[in-house]
């Protein structure tokens, strides 16, 4: 996995997550108003990158959580 370093929100447009690297209006992961998770895997298919987000009430946060 690689590591960017990311803090704050991370950008969900019109229901989806957006990646924070390439910034493609692609649709990444959906994320609906009452998504919950903690540590969850997304892959952007598009520029190849991982990153592991957590999820509280349609926002995404960069995980914060070591595995």
């Amino acid at each position: 996995m690689q590591s960017q370093g990311f803090s704050g929100k991370l950008t969900v447009k019109d229901g989806f997550l957006q990646c924070p690297v390439c910034r493609q209006n692609k649709k990444v992961h959906r994320i609906d108003e009452d998504t919950k998770g903690v540590n969850i895997p997304v892959f952007c298919r598009f520029c190849k990158w991982e990153l592991r987000i957590d999820i509280s009430a349609g926002q995404c946060f960069p995980s914060r959580s070591q595995r």
